[in-house]
């Protein structure tokens, strides 16, 4: 004798009356397209201190404004695509893939990793023949780590970038923008788009054109593997785990090399 099964509602269906949710999900939305187009012009400005007498003072200032104005972006960032699972009834893990699988996910991590160093490495130095770049060291965003190693305030700049960027942009990056754009265009229109979308706002404003090509290229490349590793795994664990070890290697050459 067969029962019948109760219906269940869909996941993926909007919750349309929470208002708090739809206000929050709106302006931060409508922030972090604004904020993808300025937020380099602010990281650019953040940290200007003087080279001679009160350059202590001024860079220990400008430490905690860059600490606390990128804290506030990568909580925003970390936060939307869950605002978004939440209206929608569902969690991270069912719409973007935020879930782990050990040991396996660290073996794909380091993997994705080192297929990070050496695409970048590559597209430096291709692109920087194409455009006719000589010296690629300006050709990076990890400057700023420079500007604040003598200030007390070093060790929060390192966390940002090695532990706070890796989990609030692959959240951001490979979990909402990919999956979003892979369901209504498809995976290879994702992976391209979200590469582009994470690439962009990491250019420098005091950049010449050929350093800023040197590296959107560089991080245009990052960005593609880490997109293939989540379609691939269909988790963001693995992303996750190769973005901060792709991190750590940045901060170590520009800090102990």
């Amino acid at each position: 004798m067969s029962t019948a099964t109760p219906a269940t509602e869909p996941k993926g269906r909007s919750t349309l009356g929470d208002p708090l949710l739809t206000f929050l999900e709106y302006v931060m939305g409508l922030f972090l397209l604004f904020a993808l187009i300025i937020s380099p012009i602010l990281g650019a400005l953040v940290g200007t201190t003087d080279s001679e007498g009160g350059a202590t003072e001024a860079a220990t200032l400008s430490a905690v404004s860059f600490v606390t104005l990128s804290l506030s972006y990568q909580v925003i960032q970390a936060t939307f695509p869950w605002i978004v699972a939440k209206r929608r009834n569902s969690t991270l893990r069912d719409l973007f893939g935020f879930s782990i699988d050990l040991p396996r996910d660290i073996g794909f991590g380091v993997g994705l990793a080192i297929a990070c160093v050496i695409g970048g490495q590559i597209a430096t130095v291709s692109t920087a023949r194409l455009v006719g770049l000589e010296n690629t060291d300006d050709a990076s965003n990890a400057g700023i780590l420079n500007d604040y190693d003598s200030s007390p305030w070093l060790i929060g700049v390192v966390l940002l970038v090695v532990i706070g960027a890796p989990l609030a942009e692959e959240l951001l990056f490979r979990g909402f923008i990919l999956h979003t754009l892979k369901k209504y265009f498809g995976a290879i229109f994702a992976v391209v788009a979200s590469s582009a979308v994470f690439a962009l706002p990491h250019w420098q404003s005091g950049a010449t054109w050929q350093e800023t090509t040197v590296l959107l290229s560089a991080l245009g490349v990052v960005g593609l593997i880490l997109a293939v590793g989540v379609i691939a795994t269909k988790r963001l664990a693995p992303s996750m785990i190769a973005h901060a070890l792709f991190n750590f290697v940045a901060v170590a050459a520009t800090l102990w090399l």
